[in-house]
């Protein structure tokens, strides 16, 4: 059901005033196409994409409704609906001269992905939760599973939170997997942003906006502790800057959908298949966008109650006063009310991540020349000149890149959890208390405040709600992929290629 009676009756109104879909051009009728689009359940071989293989062969999902229902179609994802990258730890000194070669085909067995056609090296490959091939689910299973405690794995892993300044386990933000020679293996997530308000951030926060923030907080970094790095406005790496692509890009990376500018995904058992054609158009692509560009802003929604309506007044002023508005900015340029400063902080040894953020340059290119995967999610290839270089002093030099986050807009955070960039937050509570790095400052500041000081700067942030007129989700159309993906599969650390992980 829908909280209006359609999407549509807000768009007609809005087109007597000053659209926030403008930069796009698009009209009512591109956008209900759109979200036609944005809630249709994919299949292999889909009569919508004529031109080419439809769903897959690899996916994370197959709608885009059903990573953004939270709050409304548009909105977060559970945790359910995490994107996963398969990442490698290196350790200190292991990549040499000699062995850098040895090292490169055990990664290329791994996952073909890891090592382009140039011999560059990723640090991290996105691993799809589902396959049109149906020998997939086992891989992943297997390639998956939690690593096994012995010995050596227990020495391995004290050494790594010893070269991470970490006291437990439980603070490394990343779930363990196969382990082959020198060569730790892990997930890193990412949780599904919301949507709402995207066509507002693209057209309204200029470049200028970000950088004057930046100036700002570089003045008082020495204070403060805070100072961000610019990128782009979308995705938890900030490595996009362009809401068309942002949304390409996910067609091809979670749908597998290939469209102009990004390819799909390759199944990892046949790295070398590749889709000629396209499974979106370029007139079903705008339309896309065109929906996500008009989906509703998040709004704050104060109680009526006055008491309670005086507890969220006492908590915005809380919040600018401790410090979190430094990074959460409630007014960027012409946007009222978005709370991010869109800038890149460092978050501390508990985010660190083997995918750093390196924004992907935005070009116009053609059908013949795609982006490929994963770099949607920002990692980047390393060339072989200087991997032995960096790799050998990893884990002991400034890795501020591997623990930079962009700062999450909080409007709408109320019905978008489970938060931080894996979803590791249950609660907005527990997604305070979790904040380190530049934001350490802010967070002891707020467990330093009195029980009803805290509960007011919760009650504020629960007020920045989803927006009212957004459209609520149908059962059937957020009904995700049946499969025995993630059935329970016994634990394997023995090197091996994706197949034969897959046979054990």
């Amino acid at each position: 059901m829908s909280r209006l009676p359609s999407i549509l009756v807000l768009l007609g109104i809005g087109c007597l005033a000053s659209p926030v879909w403008a930069q796009f051009d698009s009209d009512p009728e591109s956008i209900e196409r759109g979200r036609e689009l944005f809630t249709h359940q994919w299949k292999p071989n889909d009569t919508l994409s004529p031109n080419g293989d439809g769903l897959g062969p690899v996916y994370n999902a197959n709608s885009c409704v059903a990573c953004h229902a939270q709050g409304g179609i548009g909105g977060s994802g559970a945790n359910e609906s995490n994107a996963q990258m398969l990442a490698f730890v290196p350790e200190p000194g292991k990549f040499t001269s000699r062995n850098i070669d040895s090292i490169r085909n055990r990664l290329r067995t791994m996952h073909p992905l890891f090592v382009n056609n140039d011999g560059n090296i990723s640090t991290g490959v996105l691993l799809h939760r589902y396959s049109t091939n149906p020998d997939y689910a086992a891989i992943h299973a297997n390639v998956t599973q939690p690593l096994e405690e012995t010995f050596n794995s227990r020495t391995r892993m004290r050494r790594m939170l010893r070269e991470r300044n970490l006291s437990d386990i439980g603070f490394l933000p990343l779930k363990l997997v196969t382990y082959t020679k020198d060569l730790q293996f892990a997930l890193a997530e990412r949780n599904p942003p919301q949507l709402f308000g995207a066509g507002e951030i693209a057209d309204k926060v200029l470049d200028s906006d970000i950088e004057a923030i930046a100036r700002a907080q570089l003045l008082t970094s020495n204070e403060t502790g805070i100072s961000g790095r610019k990128v782009g406005r979308f995705g938890w790496r900030g490595q996009l800057d362009d809401l068309s692509a942002f949304v390409k890009g996910a067609c091809a990376a979670e749908v597998g959908l290939q469209v102009d500018q990004m390819y799909q995904s390759p199944d990892p058992t046949k790295p070398n298949e590749k889709l000629e054609g396209v499974d979106l158009t370029a007139d079903q692509t705008k339309q896309l966008i065109d929906y996500v560009a008009a989906l509703p802003r998040p709004a704050q929604v104060l109680p009526e109650d006055p008491n309670a309506r005086s507890r969220v007044t006492q908590g915005h002023l809380l919040f600018e006063s401790i410090g979190c508005a430094s990074c959460h900015v409630e007014d960027v340029g012409a946007l009222k009310g978005v709370f991010s400063d869109f800038l890149l902080h460092d978050m501390g040894p508990e985010f660190e991540d083997p995918i750093p953020a390196q924004r992907i340059p935005v070009q116009v290119v053609s059908i013949e020349d795609r982006y490929e995967m994963p770099s949607y999610y920002g990692s980047d290839y390393i060339p072989p000149r200087i991997i032995v270089e960096k790799y050998s002093v990893a884990i002991k030099e400034d890795r501020k890149e591997y623990r930079e986050y962009r700062t999450p807009p909080l409007w709408g955070v109320a019905d978008s959890g489970p938060y931080l960039h894996d979803g590791r937050a249950e609660s907005i509570r527990a997604a305070i208390e979790l904040h380190n790095g530049e934001a350490r400052g802010a967070t002891a500041t707020f467990m330093r405040l009195n029980e009803e000081e805290q509960f007011s700067v919760i009650s504020f942030l629960e007020s920045l709600k989803a927006p009212e007129s957004a459209e609520m989700v149908p059962d059937r159309v957020a009904e995700r992929p049946v499969t025995d993906v993630d059935a329970d599969k016994i634990s394997s650390t023995i090197e091996g290629t994706m197949d034969s992980v897959a046979s054990r």
